[in-house]
């Protein structure tokens, strides 16, 4: 999705990788947050299928998951922040909180290069556009003196591609090109992708949302 595709890192990072979207969430080990009321429980302990439950059957619920406790029988899920999970932290053995991560944590990581609101059309909302990143593989310096603009130019052979067309020439736009954090780009686009797209539904919508049957965890909400 547009907005989903972060900075390629060094690290062997994938920015078309699947699981990039998925939560990163943060291990506590002997950790609890009995403060925080519990929502929900699951008779599993399986972290894996716990994770993908607070993604999608309690989202779909309108429970937004901070916070999950797993002991040696059940996890329990906690709907708060992840500042109230961690003011509520507590030392239990045997347990373990997963929290989920700080947002701008790798919000340096994740900044590109990009032309604001010339992407591609918004879904079911085609006259809003979103941002159009950049992918560059290009470590720039954080300033550069126009002497050393110059040295450099001396430096490289001639630009391979001459330009076909000047700033003032007619039906030329000119944009400037900024740091855009592409996660926070698409979570700001959100609004427009449901406003106003009736009228681009499908007509099969009518007959309701079809897909691919599946159980989810036996989440019991409290």
């Amino acid at each position: 999705s547009p907005g989903e595709i972060v900075k390629p890192m060094a690290q062997g990072f994938d920015p078309m990788a699947k699981d990039e979207g998925k939560t990163d969430w943060e291990v506590m080990e002997d950790c609890d947050c009995p403060g925080v009321d519990n929502v929900a429980q699951a008779d599993t302990t399986d972290v894996e299928t716990l994770k993908r439950a607070c993604e999608t059957q309690l989202k779909r619920k309108g429970i937004n998951v901070g916070a999950f406790v797993v002991d040696s029988q059940r996890a329990y899920f906690k709907q708060c922040t992840r500042e109230e999970a961690l003011a509520a932290k507590k030392t239990k053995k045997g347990s373990t909180m997963y929290v989920v991560p700080d947002p701008d944590a790798k919000k340096a990581f994740r900044m590109m290069k990009a032309v604001k609101d010339e992407g591609m059309p918004t879904y079911k909302n085609p006259f809003v556009h979103g941002n159009l990143f950049l992918i560059l593989t290009i470590e720039f310096p954080d300033s550069l003196t126009p002497e050393n603009q110059q040295a450099i130019r001396n430096l490289l052979p001639p630009p391979l591609h001459a330009p076909a067309f000047k700033e003032d020439d007619e039906g030329v736009e000119v944009h400037a090109v900024t740091d855009i954090d592409p996660v926070q780009s698409y979570n700001s686009n959100k609004v427009n992708m449901s406003a106003g797209g009736e009228a681009y539904d499908d007509d099969d919508d009518e007959d309701g949302p079809r897909g691919p049957g599946g159980g989810g965890v036996p989440c019991q909400q409290q």
